[in-house]
C-alpha cells in the first residue's frame, strides 16, 4: 500500500513509500481508507523530533472496514466507519490502510459522508471530553429541572472543529447562555444556531461585551479551543469578574508571562495517546476513566449525527490525495485555516 511519512517539520515536506498492508491485532479494526482528516496536532506532535525523521502524522480517518481482530465483535468487514488512530503509533491514516482500535472506532450513518466524517474524531473527541470530563457539564442524557437555574459557558473560538462540536454539545447540555467568540467564522457560527450570542474579537472591548452578553449570569465555566494569549487572557478576566471559574484549555500555555490567579482554575484537554490523556497531567485512574468515556462516547455519536443532533464541520477535500497533505498540514501551521476541516481522500469512494 502506499504510505505518507512526513518530516518532523512539515515545510521540509514528506515522502510517500510502499508499505505491507498492516494486520490488526485482537482489539483493533483495519480499515480501508477513504478520506484522512487534518489537524493541528499533525504538526504539534512533531515537536521533540529531530528535524530529518519523518512519520506517518494522521489520525482521522472514514473508509470501510477491511478485517478485525481476534476480539472485536461491534464492527465487521463492509462497515462503513470513522475513527480515531492512535496518536504516535504505527499505522497512521495518511495511507491506503490504518489500523484503529475498535474502542475508538464508530458507525457513519447513511446520512453522514465519508468526507464530513473525517473531520469527526479528534475535534468532536476533544470537546467531550474538555466539556464533560474536565468541566463537568450535564450529560445531554442527563434529565434536568426546568426551573433550576441555568449554567452559563463561554467557547472562545466557535468557528473552530473542536469550538464549534463545543457549541453544540453545549446546546444538547441545556446550558446557558452559551457565548461564543469568534473572527472571520461568525457566519459559520450563526449557522449553527446553538450561541445565544456571538462576540467578534476584532471590534474590541471583548471582555465588557461578553460580560454584557452573560447580563445578571455569572460565568464559571470557559472552554478555550484556540489557546493563545489573545483568548486566555480575556477568559480569565472574564472569569474574575464572575468571581473565579475554570478554563479548560486544548493546549498548554507556552512561553507566556501570564499568571492565572488563585480564584481561575486551570486545565488542559489533549485526545493523545491514551484518548483522554489530558494535558500530560492526568492520573492512570483519570486516563482509564477517559478511555471509558471516549469509548460510549464515541458510539453516542453514530446516534447524534443519524438524528441530526450534530452537524459535520464544513470541510475542504485537498487535491491529489496523499500529495496533497504536506501543503495542508503547512497552512495549519501557518493558521491560514478557518471555519473548515482539511481532509484528503486518499481512496476510492467506497
Amino acid at each position: 500500500m502506499k504510505e505518507l511519512f512526513i518530516y518532523a517539520k512539515p515545510k521540509y515536506g514528506g515522502i510517500i513509500k510502499e508499505t505491507d498492508i498492516p494486520k490488526p491485532g485482537p482489539k483493533d479494526v483495519l480499515i480501508k481508507v477513504a478520506y484522512a482528516g487534518l489537524n493541528p496536532k499533525d504538526w504539534k506532535a512533531t515537536k521533540g523530533y529531530d528535524e530529518s525523521q519523518a512519520f506517518n502524522a494522521g489520525d482521522d480517518v472514514a473508509g470501510v472496514v477491511e478485517a478485525v481482530g481476534s476480539e472485536v465483535f461491534e464492527f465487521k468487514p463492509g462497515d462503513r466507519v470513522a475513527g480515531f488512530h492512535q496518536m504516535l503509533h504505527p499505522h497512521g491514516t495518511y495511507a491506503e490502510y490504518t489500523i484503529v482500535k475498535a474502542s475508538t472506532t464508530f458507525h457513519l450513518p447513511p446520512n453522514i459522508s465519508f468526507e464530513s466524517g473525517a473531520s469527526f474524531p479528534l475535534a468532536f473527541m476533544t470537546a467531550a471530553i474538555a466539556l464533560y470530563q474536565c468541566l463537568k457539564v450535564p450529560l445531554p442524557t442527563t434529565l434536568q429541572d426546568p426551573a433550576a437555574e441555568k449554567t452559563p459557558i463561554l467557547i472562545w473560538g466557535g468557528a473552530t472543529a473542536v469550538g464549534a462540536f463545543a457549541l453544540q454539545l453545549a446546546k444538547l447540555s441545556n446550558l446557558s447562555p452559551i457565548i461564543t467568540v469568534a473572527g472571520n467564522g461568525i457566519d459559520f457560527v450563526k449557522s449553527l444556531n446553538v450561541a445565544d450570542h456571538i462576540i467578534d474579537y476584532r471590534t474590541g472591548d471583548v471582555v465588557q461585551k461578553i460580560i454584557d452578553a452573560a447580563g445578571s449570569a455569572k460565568i464559571k465555566l470557559a472552554f478555550d479551543s484556540v489557546s493563545d494569549p489573545v483568548s486566555y487572557e480575556p477568559i480569565t478576566k472574564v472569569l474574575v469578574a464572575s468571581g473565579g471559574g475554570t478554563i479548560n484549555m486544548v493546549d498548554p500555555v507556552q512561553g507566556s508571562n501570564w499568571k492565572f490567579p488563585d480564584n481561575v482554575k486551570l486545565s488542559g484537554t489533549m485526545v493523545g495517546s491514551a484518548h483522554g490523556d489530558t494535558w500530560g497531567r492526568v492520573t492512570e485512574d483519570q486516563a482509564k476513566v477517559d478511555q471509558e468515556f471516549a469509548y460510549w462516547f464515541y458510539k453516542y455519536l453514530s446516534h447524534l449525527l443519524a438524528d441530526g443532533k450534530i452537524k459535520p464541520h464544513p470541510v475542504e477535500v485537498l487535491p491529489d490525495g496523499l500529495n496533497g497533505i504536506v501543503s495542508g498540514v503547512q497552512a495549519l501551521y501557518d493558521r491560514k485555516v478557518s471555519a473548515k476541516k482539511l481532509v484528503a481522500r486518499i481512496g476510492d469512494d467506497l
